[in-house]
């Protein structure tokens, strides 16, 4: 999960409620990771190739044929495709 500084202002006390809740229920966020960080401990762990996959590309990718307005916000979710 991106660190919550990232998110956007309307979206950041949904994001610190889940995360105490998590928290309270014994499952906590334990990590936070921006994209550069992401990649660099996917190659510190051995992986030859290492990419950030951003919510905009997978907004873009899975979201952008709806006839709606729905759209993931932005840095919620993130990935990181990673190879050896």
């Amino acid at each position: 999960m991106m660190p919550l500084e990232f998110a956007e202002p309307e979206l950041r006390p949904a994001l610190e409620f889940a995360v105490k809740g998590a928290r309270v229920s014994g499952t906590p966020f334990v990590s936070f990771f921006t994209p550069e960080e992401m990649i660099s401990l996917a190659r510190e762990a051995g992986f030859k190739e290492a990419r950030h996959v951003s919510s905009e590309i997978l907004a873009e990718r899975y979201f952008s044929c709806r006839t709606n307005s729905w759209r993931l916000p932005k840095n919620a979710e993130e990935l990181l495709v990673g190879t050896t």
